[in-house]
């Protein structure tokens, strides 16, 4: 059934489509029209389904993908054809009907798989999501849609539970302009042009800034009154918490974002910014994990023996001037921090490892700030216990046969002395040609030997895993750390930038009197990587260090155009968490105060009253203003002159539908018909004056088509007979009023 959209009403044209009948449009609408004039004068509903699209859409990035799945399988079934195809038999017309409840209790169960039972956070933000969708199979009435829309507008703000990135606030803005324009045309739908839309949305979206800016500014910060974590396990680029050679392969060569650092005081030079992280003890010949036998100290409380002896070889004169910074992470979905070596922080959801490895109290899943101090220089287990010496030399009993004879042969060449045998180790690599690349070859079962003594090209988990392994094969205790060197300040300078390129492991061997000493063999093949950063190695290199071929000179052009890419987004975004998700409780107090010396929350509030109804008063006078009728310079005199006569006679008020020349021909008739009907009462005086004010409409019939229609209209406005004319115009009203 077709039905001519301009035959409709607004109600019936949505519920028309609703129910799968198709709307013919109108004949007066133009072919010729543009995309976009097209896509504004579409009916309301399919300006809720494409609202749908762009509320739900945004989510993919945290949610299901099934939840996705379905949401499109339904705003594609509410189409109008889809619709028309399900109503054909009463058979389908009953599945459709129990689709919304079948797809809520599927839904619901799969929700409870998903998360496996875990009410979090996102399940919330799932479940709100699912509501949506089950909303849409019932879409049949206007009012039907302004719950999909208000519930549309929910979902939308459920985004920055999950994060409050600028690229998410783009979306909501979109998400939120789109869903207002299903409001505007759910409310227009007879307009099947679609002109005003537009306007509307625009006179909406500027009354509604100046009033963001002062509840921003304005309205008081509160704590949280309760968090909730994320249950999802949801994977994120980051230093893993295992390491086996290859895995920093991949990281090494992303521009991703790792973490922002701002720093108090003067910061370290570039060759010491080693980014603590984990520690890994535990070795099963292929892969590094870290200890389960760490202790862990709440830095807010007492600290234990192993606390207390590192910090006793702190320097008298380092004591009182540690290094302090902030960090900014970046959700890694783990609980692990990470500070310069070595790092000590005050918060209390912070703990620090026997290790020195910061770790927070719940999973990162949102960004997070955290301030941390750098203690340096300081001695780490100054004397080490038999259970930390045997955990530290373990080696499987068996593999890598070749590595093991080797670090027997230079130990003893050595003089069994740890420092001299390091030197040793580090000449022989530097006379073994070892080469530092990012694609580095596949290895098997003897990961060390192949390495050592086949491959000898690898990243720094390579260097980092063999030079730890030749330290315990000569019964020396070693462990590996796991964090990022290095980084590059920002294009503002501001802040300093660490990347998962910069992704770094390195060697700590314990010797006697000293404790744990950091010791980084990637430096023996590429000292560039630790002088100069990442960053400029891979400039300097090129593509070879990508690998050889084509392939290595398209990767590396990839990395180049992303890099610069990254870092102008990145850029963006730190403004954005620094000054508009970072203006929390204490930002706003410190700037309130500064700017207009507000210094209590009843001043705030008087403040926030008063910039609203100042604000408001100003945007209601512009609207008035922009609606308020605009008269040409020759139409304005009768306008004057019909409200005038209008507080006489209502009855010799122009029309808005009136002939400037018909209404002052009608004003006339109306003198000589007053003066007619009460000619017998009149005296002379007054039959001279309606005289006159019957003269005074001709000469202003005689002015008006002369500067409207004669030959004046062709002038300026501005030019001297026109003004003659127009001032004698005015004139003759004044006189007629």
């Amino acid at each position: 059934m077709t039905i001519n959209l301009s035959q409709r009403s607004s109600a019936q044209s949505f519920e028309t489509l609703a129910l799968g009948q198709s709307i013919q449009a109108s004949a007066n609408a133009s072919p010729n029209r543009k995309w976009y004039r097209k896509l504004l004068a579409l009916p309301a509903y399919y300006w809720v389904l494409i609202a749908q699209v762009l509320v739900i859409l945004p989510h993919a990035a945290h949610l299901p993908l099934w939840l996705i799945g379905f949401a499109i399988i339904s705003i594609c079934a509410q189409l109008p054809r889809i619709k028309a195809k399900f109503r054909r038999t009463k058979q389908l017309k009953r599945v459709y009907q129990g689709m919304q409840m079948l797809g809520f209790l599927l839904g619901l169960a799969g929700l409870w798989l998903t998360y496996n039972g875990t009410f979090g956070l996102d399940m919330g933000v799932a479940f709100l999501v699912l509501c949506l969708i089950s909303k849409l199979w019932e879409l049949y009435k206007r009012r039907d849609a302004y719950v999909v829309l208000n519930l549309s507008l929910f979902v939308l703000a459920a985004l920055f539970l999950m994060d409050q990135g600028l690229v998410t606030t783009l979306e909501v803005i979109l998400g939120t302009a789109i869903v207002l324009l299903a409001f505007i045309a759910l409310n227009d739908d007879g307009n099947i042009d679609g002109k005003g839309r537009l306007r509307t949305l625009r006179v909406l979206g500027i009354g509604a800034i100046p009033l963001l800016v002062v509840l921003f500014l304005f309205f008081p910060r509160l704590p949280p009154l309760w968090s909730v974590q994320l249950s999802g396990q949801q994977a994120t680029t980051g230093v893993s918490d295992s390491m086996s050679p290859g895995d920093f392969a991949s990281l090494g060569q992303s521009t991703a974002l790792a973490f922002r650092v701002q720093f108090g005081d003067n910061r370290p030079p570039r060759e010491d910014l080693y980014w603590r992280g984990l520690v890994f003890s535990d070795f099963d010949g292929v892969t590094w994990r870290p200890s389960a036998t760490q202790q862990l100290w709440q830095t807010t409380l007492p600290a234990p023996p192993w606390a207390q002896s590192a910090f006793a070889t702190i320097p008298d004169d380092n004591k009182s001037i540690p290094i302090s910074y902030e960090v900014i992470l970046e959700p890694t979905q783990q609980r692990w921090l990470f500070g310069l070596d070595y790092p000590l922080t005050q918060s209390q959801n912070i703990s620090l490892t026997s290790d020195f490895t910061l770790l927070q109290s719940e999973p990162v899943t949102q960004q997070l700030r955290y301030d941390a101090l750098r203690f340096a220089p300081m001695a780490i287990d100054s004397t080490l216990d038999a259970s930390a010496r045997q955990l530290n030399l373990a080696l499987p009993n068996s593999g890598n046969p070749q590595a093991r004879a080797l670090a027997k042969e230079l130990f003893a060449q050595s003089g069994s002395d740890p420092i001299s045998y390091i030197k040793a180790l580090e000449n022989w690599i530097h006379q073994t040609e070892f080469r530092y690349t990012l694609s580095p070859p596949r290895l098997n079962n003897n990961r060390i030997d192949e390495f050592l003594f086949k491959t000898k090209a690898g990243f720094c988990e390579h260097y980092s895993s063999s030079f730890t392994f030749m330290l315990r094969a000569a019964g020396i205790p070693a462990r590996v750390v796991a964090g990022y060197q290095g980084g590059a300040p920002s294009r503002g300078g501001q802040v300093w930038e660490v990347r998962q390129m910069d992704a770094h492991a390195w060697t700590e061997v314990w010797l006697d009197g000293q404790g744990w000493v950091r010791v980084d063999p990637t430096s023996f093949v590429a000292p560039e990587r630790v002088e100069q950063g990442m960053n400029a190695m891979t400039q300097a290199q090129g593509a070879a260090l990508f690998g050889d071929g084509a392939s290595a000179q398209i990767s590396y052009q990839q990395y180049q155009m992303l890099q610069n890419l990254r870092r102008l987004s990145d850029q963006a975004s730190y403004y954005w968490q620094k000054d508009i998700v970072g203006y929390d409780q204490d930002k706003q107090a410190g700037s309130l105060l500064k700017w207009l010396n507000i210094s209590s929350v009843t001043q705030q509030i008087i403040w926030l009253a008063g910039s609203a109804i100042t604000v408001l008063s100003i945007l209601a006078l512009t609207i008035w203003q922009l609606r308020r009728r605009r008269y040409h310079p020759v139409d304005l005199p009768l306008a004057q002159l019909s409200k005038s006569l209008s507080k006489h006679d209502k009855v010799l008020a122009r029309h808005d539908y009136e002939d400037p020349l018909a209404w002052l021909d009608r004003v006339a008739t109306a003198f000589t018909s007053n003066a007619a009907f009460s000619n017998n009462e009149q005296t002379s005086e007054d039959s001279q004056l309606t005289e006159k004010h019957i003269q005074h409409i001709h000469d202003i019939k005689h002015n008006y088509r002369q500067l409207r229609y004669g030959r004046l209209s062709t002038f300026d406005t501005h030019h001297l007979e026109y003004q003659q004319t127009l001032q004698q115009l005015k004139k003759t009203v004044r006189l007629l009023k």
